[in-house]
């Protein structure tokens, strides 16, 4: 089989295709002296002289540019005939490479079905493992929180592969959440605390004052202290909303809180019908 390259059209020595470009550089000092200035179009004679300017350069330049073209059109058939060679060598490449390809694709887009498929089992084994924890999380005490805050932070994700940041951000998310809801617990299991530690003590002064209290004596007439003074309605002193808001007003007039509870106490024993802003309590 012949070389097809050896076919190819190779342009001569450029000196001959040259010799007209050379010429027009030669006349251009003689050009660029002569067509320097424009004439003045206005005048009669400046127009005429324009006119002839312009048919010799632009002869130059049409000849130059004819030039050009015959100069380069050996070339250009040259370069069209090596475009048109290696387009046929590049099919019949083409023809051989095209089945690897396919072949290596049908591979990849397999190993591609894998890893989607791996990734989609170990984000399911993420949400059972580490996600999970923030549905266990629901009714937890402190307590329970604070251990479950301790498992949540051992979590290995070091068997998470392709999704290893994922998860580790996954994990430090619900750590985060975990913590939060420990410090709500806390606080409401504080506040519940002292709720409950101020009930005892209220019972506990409800029943030394019922020891220490005379019988009440509901037909004794009112002082003029007593007359002057504004009328307390004890009537609802049983809601626990009602019995807070009138320990919130005794405390709030400068009463501790002993000594509230002692007032609502000998309220609701019927000992007290009227409260003064000054309170005795050393009887």
């Amino acid at each position: 089989m012949s070389n097809a390259a050896e076919n190819l059209h190779q342009p001569e020595s450029y000196t001959h295709e040259l010799g007209e470009l050379n010429r027009v550089e030669a006349a251009l000092a003689e050009l660029r002296a002569k067509y320097g200035n424009v004439p003045d179009y206005a005048t009669k004679e400046g127009y005429s002289e324009g006119k002839a300017a312009i048919r010799e350069l632009t002869k130059y330049r049409t000849g130059t540019d004819k030039a050009r073209l015959a100069i380069t059109k050996p070339h250009r058939d040259f370069i069209e005939q090596v475009n048109q060679y290696a387009k046929g060598l590049i099919g019949e490449v083409e023809q051989l490479e095209a089945p690897h390809r396919d072949a290596k694709k049908e591979v990849d887009e397999a190993e591609q079905r894998k890893k989607e498929e791996r990734i989609a089992k170990l984000r399911e084994k993420l949400g059972k493992e580490v996600t999970s924890y923030l549905d266990t999380a629901v009714g937890l005490d402190s307590a329970g929180l604070a251990d479950l805050i301790a498992a949540a932070e051992g979590i290995d994700t070091g068997d998470y592969y392709d999704i290893t940041k994922e998860a580790e951000d996954e994990k430090a998310r619900v750590v985060r959440e975990l913590r939060a809801q420990h410090d709500q617990a806390l606080q409401r299991e504080t506040l519940a605390a002292e709720r409950e530690e101020l009930e005892r003590q209220r019972a506990e002064l409800e029943a030394l004052t019922a020891q220490q209290a005379p019988a009440p004596r509901p037909e004794d007439p009112l002082t003029e202290e007593e007359a002057r003074a504004t009328p307390f309605d004890d009537a609802d002193l049983g809601d626990p909303s009602a019995y807070d808001e009138a320990l919130a007003d005794l405390q709030a007039a400068g009463l501790e809180v002993s000594q509230a509870v002692a007032v609502l106490a000998a309220i609701t024993q019927g000992r007290v019908r009227y409260v003064t802003a000054s309170l005795d309590l050393t009887h």
